[in-house]
């Protein structure tokens, strides 16, 4: 029994006696951005203990994290099979599901959550996010303009940034570099995170609108930035300085208002 409850990490640095010890460990890898060897210590920790609930609710937020949501999925069902009224588990679900458009399911999952946790700010955004929505937008893809409306020469683009992502609050694309098949489905994503984020700062007293957000991913690091009406969102590797990103951003999203203001007036006879 005892050797069962030990637990080596890879190099041997470190012994852990208990499962509480590796999710504890795991926890601040995961507050700290390294969400990989935060899954790997869950996963070892789970092997310690099968049935931990904190264990697999760590595991479906790091899944989701890393952009792995089947995975999210099934850990989230877990927690569920072995605490059905969960409520960080129902509102992981729920945000899968906000991100899949199925806003029926999201309302369910959330409503459930906030009945076993009535105090929950996070579960009431993602709900004023969910009721906000039509019900018909799981059958709805997001519009998008024709790309050719916004000249990317005009945006001054940065070259280290990864990709270029430019829609209005409603999900509609304006502009993508360089744009793919899912580039409509990041957009509605991203749209759908800034409301919630909003909805929460909203809650908190902290004003009606995201401005800013820093999103850590394992590969790269995003920067949105948002006035209500637009999200702007610009990818860089994941060791540029956060500096010059930030500079890049504020570049880039004065310019992009200023082609949306361009092309809103009216047609001036020369």
């Amino acid at each position: 029994m005892i050797l069962a409850r030990m637990w080596h990490t890879v190099r041997g640095e470190r012994r852990f006696r208990t499962s509480v010890q590796v999710f504890r460990r795991a926890k601040r890898f995961r507050d700290e951005g390294r969400f990989e060897e935060a899954a790997a210590l869950v996963a070892s920790g789970l092997l310690l203990d099968p049935d931990n609930v904190v264990g697999h609710l760590l595991a479906g937020s790091l899944h989701a994290m890393l952009r792995e949501m089947g995975k999210a999925r099934t850990s989230f069902e877990r927690v569920l099979a072995l605490e059905p009224t969960h409520p960080r588990a129902l509102l992981g679900l729920a945000r899968i599901a906000l991100e899949e458009g199925d806003t029926g399911a999201c309302t369910d999952l959330v409503t459930r959550a906030l009945a076993r946790y009535p105090d929950f700010p996070e579960a009431k955004a993602v709900l004023d996010v969910a009721r906000s929505l039509p019900a018909s937008a799981a059958a709805k893809r997001p519009r998008s303009l024709e790309q050719s409306a916004i000249r990317a020469d005009r945006l001054r683009l940065p070259a280290e940034s990864r990709e270029t992502l430019l829609a209005r609050a409603d999900a509609t694309l304006i502009f993508a570099q360089p744009r793919g098949l899912r580039t409509e489905e990041v957009a509605a994503r991203a749209t759908k995170l800034a409301r919630i984020a909003s909805a929460m700062l909203a809650r908190a007293g902290l004003g009606d609108s995201l401005n800013h957000a820093v999103i850590e991913g394992a590969a790269e690091t995003t920067y949105l930035r948002a006035d209500g009406e637009t999200v702007l969102m610009l990818s860089f590797s994941g060791d540029a300085k956060v500096a010059t990103a930030l500079a890049h951003l504020e570049r880039v999203w004065v310019n992009c208002r200023s082609e949306l203001a361009r092309q809103a007036a009216p047609n001036r006879v020369a």
